[in-house]
């Protein structure tokens, strides 16, 4: 009992190291990983060595795929392919542009971050709010529904990837974006439901627009969709027999591994035409985004390394009965936690760090295949989408554009992110349920 309640104490402390003092959520983590194995009685250069092992794995693990995820997102942003894409997908779709909004988040989040890519497409919310007589309000939180789904759900976004790096599933990281792509979706949609329903008050008239639609380029398509398809189909190519297709699976391997995938992404990227040449600021704005991801993924990784090696493992699951491989009770446990944190200290990346670090010591002599392994990641992420408050930066970042006041935005963005972990869980239930 003593040790959980260590384990406790130092989950607290990065609680309040992060929202009550406002320290960087990567200090948090360091500090309450020294403190842990200080009060596990573990010798200093032990503590040392663990963190600086953890970190190192993680960095070598996922570094290049979060940098070249950055890389993506940065010269889709300077060729102005993100508005394109929503620009044509609004076009379309001119009948349902809440739903444009949405699908457009979904399929813009796998590559850049909420709160940057939410930056960049309000314009397009703003501009339709504009010359129609669909609100803002719907629109926004459509696309902020939309966004969150891929942030919380769909590798490569920093959450997941440190969740995947944590259960050691790299080797498998096509088949968690398989199952996350096919969960975000409905995810998705219930903001999108959530929005048309509770805050559209009239339908759409007419989208008028004086700006000539630019169809983003073909290499800007590529660039997102490649790699997502190259490391899905190594994952498939897997499940085939492999005597008679040894030569497919093994270039599948080369090309499908997501440093390679994302790699190829990048060039694709890195070749959209565009007015701003200037590759090196370009790439130096890449690495502002990137330093301080790597930075809480390494650190959360350092914390599980301390957790991994500590009798915490042997002990928690009697604890907090997790005695067998009941893959639905570990999904509801792993969200339960997730949601503790994520509504205690605002970010959901962080809620799927610490969790993941935590849970897999637990579990990871259960025998679990790397599918159920999949669903309890997806289950994690799932709960740090509850309950997005005044703690959260993107959830002050969809108000300020958006135009609400802190009364209304927790009536309706927090109420949609909540309505969304659980439908989440839920429809993972149910995956579980069907097919495992």
């Amino acid at each position: 009992m003593i040790f959980f309640f260590y384990l406790l104490i130092a989950v607290v402390l990065i609680i309040t190291l992060t929202s009550r003092f406002k320290f960087n959520p990567a200090i948090s983590l360091l500090i309450a990983a020294f403190f842990l194995g200080l009060i596990l009685e573990l010798k200093f250069v032990q503590i040392l060595i663990l963190i600086l092992d953890g970190i190192w794995n993680s960095v070598k693990g996922i570094g290049l795929i979060i940098l070249f995820s950055c890389i993506i997102g940065q010269f889709l942003k300077e060729s102005n392919s993100i508005k394109n894409f929503g620009n044509l997908l609004i076009k379309s779709l001119k009948s349902n542009s809440i739903l444009s909004l949405n699908i457009l988040g979904l399929f813009i989040g796998t590559v850049v971050f909420c709160d940057s890519a939410f930056l960049i497409l309000n314009g397009i919310s703003r501009s339709i709010a504009s010359t129609s007589s669909i609100s803002l309000n719907s629109l926004n939180l459509s696309l902020a529904g939309g966004l969150y789904s891929s942030h919380t759900l769909i590798p490569p976004t920093p959450g997941p990837i440190a969740a995947i790096s944590n259960f050691n599933l790299l080797d498998n990281i096509g088949m968690v974006m398989i199952l996350g792509v096919i969960v975000a979706i409905p995810s998705s949609i219930i903001s999108y439901l959530f929005a048309k329903k509770i805050i559209v008050k009239s339908k759409l008239i007419n989208i008028k627009t004086s700006q000539k639609i630019i169809k983003p380029h073909i290499l800007a398509y590529l660039s997102i969709i490649i790699p997502l398809v190259l490391i899905s189909l190594n994952t498939l190519t897997n499940l085939v027999d492999k005597n008679e297709f040894i030569l497919l699976q093994n270039t599948f391997k080369l090309i499908g591994n997501p440093i390679s995938a994302l790699l190829l992404g990048s060039i694709f990227s890195y070749l959209i035409p565009r007015e701003n040449r200037n590759n090196i600021e370009i790439i130096k704005n890449s690495f502002k985004d990137f330093i301080p991801i790597i930075l809480i993924t390494s650190s959360g990784a350092g914390f599980a390394n301390i957790i991994k090696n500590s009798e915490i493992v042997s002990l928690l699951p009697g604890l907090i009965n997790i005695e067998g491989s009941d893959i639905i009770y570990i999904c509801i446990i792993g969200f339960i936690c997730s949601s503790i944190i994520k509504t205690s200290q605002g970010s959901s990346t962080s809620s799927i760090i610490i969790v993941s670090a935590i849970l897999f010591p637990i579990i990871q002599d259960f025998k679990l295949e790397s599918i159920e392994l999949s669903m309890i990641i997806l289950s994690i992420g799932a709960g740090s989408m509850m309950i997005s408050h005044v703690n959260d930066s993107y959830f002050w970042i969809v108000l300020k554009k958006t135009k609400l006041n802190l009364l209304d935005g927790i009536k309706y963005y927090t109420l949609m992110t909540t309505i969304q972990s659980l439908g989440t869980l839920l429809v993972i239930i149910m995956l579980i349920s069907i097919f495992l």
